[in-house]
């Protein structure tokens, strides 16, 4: 089993759900249709999340925010999708 989840389930209620079933959590994030996408430190603790969870784990692909854009905890909109990032040129 994958250590990664998508739950249908805000962000902080994910992040307190890991913390009462002693599951520690290697990366969190909120994805832009308000699900969390939570990456436990085992295969384990994932299961232990998911039959927590239930029929809110989605198990259909979800968009993700470009790392570079959730550091820096800019939400998803318009003006920065990731079809539109921009990935600079090295020049010769």
């Amino acid at each position: 089993m994958s250590r990664a989840l998508n739950i249908d389930a805000p962000h902080d209620h994910v992040k307190a759900s890991c913390g009462s079933k002693n599951a520690p959590i290697s990366s969190i994030e909120t994805l832009p249709g308000g699900c969390t996408r939570v990456v436990l430190c085992s295969a384990d603790d994932a299961a232990v999340i998911k039959r927590l969870y239930g029929g809110k784990v989605l198990t259909t692909p979800q968009v993700r925010t470009p790392l570079s854009i959730a550091n820096r905890g800019v939400p998803l909109n318009e003006e920065a999708r990731p079809d539109r990032i921009f990935v600079p040129v090295k020049r010769r």
